[in-house]
């Protein structure tokens, strides 16, 4: 892949497993500076270890997004790393709990939130200033077609994820003409370990299971390499997508190759 990151300050969160490594690992192709964030130390170092072996620049950073001291931290580190960051993507997200609302914690339930719509506040928030200053910035939420098409089972992560698309215009709308563009990515079906425990869910607990269970016997779920080409296209010094909310089809896909080429 041409460096068409080069210069370009990313953080990834939950950038340990899954979407997040490989929109990792893709940014650090293009020649981006990653910092991965997650909660999940060993999983940070081998993503960290993996882009460096491939020759690329990574620094692998603890943090939970929901707790605003460490979200701070992640930030600091960043500008002591390599400098201020100008590209994050909100990846970080969970689907707990999946039931009955009537038979969800409150715990989780209110955790979900804290995580899926306060961890992206949270961490956008500190770089923005920066990115104004400087007259740019890409900021990617990492969404779900779950944001607009109710699942029962899932009422904290599709409240959480029409949240993201919502706070994704509202932010927009408040950084147009400032150079820097926020826009949200639906993925769609992936190979990953969500898409696993979302397969393995049984129909009382979320009953649009056997839907996921057909797309993958029909071979629909694709590797989170593919959408995350699309990220990065989004993440492009060339690519002006404020307040997108988009979907992982044809001709995103055709214009990220073009623009990846």
């Amino acid at each position: 892949m041409t460096a068409l990151l080069a210069d370009q300050v990313a953080v990834v969160t939950g950038g340990g497993r899954g979407f997040g490594r490989a929109i990792a690992e893709t940014f650090a192709g293009l020649g981006a500076s990653v910092v991965v964030a997650s909660r999940n130390a060993p999983e940070l170092d081998e993503v960290a270890a993996a882009i460096k072996k491939a020759g690329g620049k990574a620094l692998a950073q603890t943090a939970d997004v929901a707790d605003e001291r460490q979200v701070q931290e992640l930030v600091l580190a960043t500008e002591r790393w390599v400098g201020p960051p100008t590209i994050l993507v909100n990846n970080a997200g969970v689907l707990d709990p999946v039931g009955p609302l009537a038979e969800t914690s409150g715990v989780s339930w209110l955790r979900n939130i804290a995580i899926n719509v306060g961890g992206t506040y949270l961490v956008t928030r500190p770089v923005l200033p920066g990115m104004l200053d400087r007259d740019y910035g890409r900021v990617v939420n990492i969404s779900s077609a779950d944001a607009d098409k109710a699942s029962a089972g899932w009422s904290a992560y599709c409240t959480a994820k029409a949240a993201i698309d919502q706070l994704t215009r509202v932010l927009a709308l408040e950084m147009e003409g400032s150079g820097v563009t926020v826009s949200a990515f639906h993925p769609g079906y992936m190979e990953t370990a969500m898409q696993e425990r979302i397969r393995a869910a049984s129909t009382e607990d979320f009953p649009r299971v056997e839907e996921y269970q057909e797309a993958h016997r029909m071979g629909l779920v694709k590797d989170p390499r593919d959408p995350a080409r699309v990220v990065a296209y989004l993440c492009l010094p060339a690519t002006e997508r404020n307040g997108a909310i988009l979907e992982m089809d044809a001709a995103i896909v055709g214009a990220a190759e073009a623009a990846l080429r």
